[in-house]
C-alpha cells in the first residue's frame, strides 16, 4: 500500500543487537500458535533440519516503543486497532487514517514503521518493524535489490498483491526489506479484523484480510532464498534476520489459521494458496529454505511442511 519513507542508505553492520537502543531480549508477551497441518509428500525425502532444536522466535532483539498518544482510542476500535493508533506520534495527524478498522490498521503501521526507521533506527541501511505491544524490530538491510526476489517466487506462487509490490512498486529496488514492511502492515491489519471478530466489534464487509498475511509469508521465504544466494555473509551471520522473520511467519500463521474459518474472511483462494505453499513441487525450494533456517520440526508445526 503506501510507500516507505526512506531511511539512510549506509550498510550497518550484520548484528543490530549491538545498537545500544533500548532493546529487550524477550519476545511480545502473546506467543504465536499454529495448527500442524499435513505433511509435505516431499518431506520424508529432505533431510535438512535448522541450525539448533531450539524455538527460532525467541530470539529476536526487540526495541521497547511505548505508546505516543496514550490516551487515543474508542471502544468500538477494539485492542489492537487502539494499540496500533497510540503508537503513532500525533505530528503524523490523520494521514494514515481510514475509516475502514483493517486499512487503519496497515496504513498507520506503515506511519509507525516510517518514523521508527527515520528517526530512531541505528545507523545505516536498517527498517523498522512496529508489531503491537510496545515492541518494534530493527532489521539490517541485505546487500540485494528487491528485484533479486521475484526469481525464487514461483509462478503457482504469485498471488494477487505481487504485481503491485514485487512488479510494479519499484522505487524501493535497494531496499528488499520494503517487502517485509508491506507483510507486517498486513499481518498488523489482520491482527486487527481477527480481534474485531474475536470481540464481536466488526462490522465491516468481508475482505480477504487473512490471505495477505499468507502470501507475504511465502514471499519473505522468497527473500530468505534471495539473501542466501545474493549476500551469503549476512545469512549466516545476521541473527536478527533469522529470528525475526520466524516470529514474524509464526505470528502471520497463527493469524491466518484463527482468521480462515471467520465467515468475514472466509476464501477458497487463500486455501488453495496454503496448498499449493505446503505441497506444490514447484514451492519445493522455499520449502527447503525454510526447514534449512528454521529446522523440520519447527516449520511442520507452523507452516504445516
Amino acid at each position: 500500500m503506501r510507500a516507505m519513507r526512506r531511511g539512510l542508505a549506509v550498510l550497518f553492520p550484520l548484528v543490530v543487537s549491538a545498537c545500544g537502543h533500548n532493546a529487550t531480549s524477550h519476545p511480545p508477551s502473546e506467543t504465536p500458535d499454529a495448527s500442524t497441518q499435513p505433511g509435505d509428500p516431499d518431506a520424508a525425502a529432505v533431510a535438512i533440519d535448522g541450525p539448533a532444536a531450539v524455538d527460532p522466535t525467541a530470539c529476536v532483539d526487540w526495541y521497547t516503543w511505548a505508546a505516543q498518544q496514550p490516551s487515543l482510542g474508542q471502544a468500538s476500535w477494539g485492542t489492537q486497532l487502539t494499540d496500533i493508533a497510540q503508537h503513532l506520534p500525533a505530528s503524523y495527524g490523520d494521514q494514515y487514517w481510514s475509516d475502514d478498522a483493517i486499512t487503519a490498521g496497515h496504513e498507520t503501521s506503515h506511519g509507525i514503521s516510517a518514523d521508527l526507521r527515520n528517526n530512531h533506527a541505528p545507523p545505516g541501511h536498517v527498517n523498522a518493524f512496529y508489531v503491537l505491544g510496545n515492541h518494534a524490530a530493527f532489521v539490517t538491510e541485505p546487500s540485494m535489490l528487491k528485484s533479486d526476489i521475484k526469481a525464487n517466487i514461483p509462478m503457482v506462487l504469485r498471488g494477487p498483491r505481487y504485481d503491485l509490490y514485487l512488479e510494479q512498486q519499484t522505487e524501493w529496488d535497494d531496499t528488499p526489506l520494503y517487502v517485509f514492511d508491506e507483510w507486517n502492515a498486513y499481518v498488523n491489519g489482520a491482527e486487527v479484523g481477527v480481534g474485531q471478530v474475536q470481540a464481536g466489534l466488526y462490522t465491516g464487509q468481508w475482505t480477504d484480510a487473512v490471505l495477505g498475511p499468507l502470501e507475504f509469508t511465502a514471499y519473505a521465504i522468497a527473500t530468505a532464498k534471495t539473501v542466501q544466494d545474493k549476500d551469503p555473509t549476512y545469512y549466516a551471520s545476521n541473527t536478527q534476520f533469522r529470528c525475526f522473520t520466524a516470529w514474524q511467519i509464526a505470528r502471520a500463521m497463527r493469524l491466518y489459521e484463527a482468521g480462515r474459518s471467520m465467515t468475514q474472511f472466509q476464501y477458497d483462494v487463500q486455501e488453495q494458496y496454503a496448498t499449493t505453499l505446503r505441497t506444490a513441487p514447484e514451492a519445493s525450494t522455499l520449502r527447503d529454505t525454510a526447514r534449512a533456517l528454521w529446522g523440520a520440526s519447527w516449520t511442520q508445526t507452523v507452516l504445516g511442511f
